[in-house]
């Protein structure tokens, strides 16, 4: 699986719609993996990082309230 660096998944969500998207799969263990839609792969560790930026806004999207499942940069 191509996993995407911290560097190249701000560029991506700096320069274009690109969204974090936080899905169900039994590819990993705990049930969960992020991805860079569009984009790929995003480690849980550089998935974290994007999520802490203070551009980062949350999708408030999530099946339970204040659960997200989206993250995207702010519009300055």
């Amino acid at each position: 699986m191509k996993k995407i660096s911290l560097r190249k998944a701000m560029d991506l969500m700096q320069l274009s719609n690109t969204r974090l998207v936080c899905m169900h799969t039994g590819a990993s263990p705990d049930g969960m993996a992020h991805y860079l839609i569009p984009g790929g792969y995003v480690e849980p560790w550089i998935a974290e990082k994007i999520k802490q930026h203070p551009g980062v806004i949350a999708g408030k999207d999530g099946l339970f309230p204040d659960h997200d499942q989206t993250w995207r940069m702010g519009v300055d």
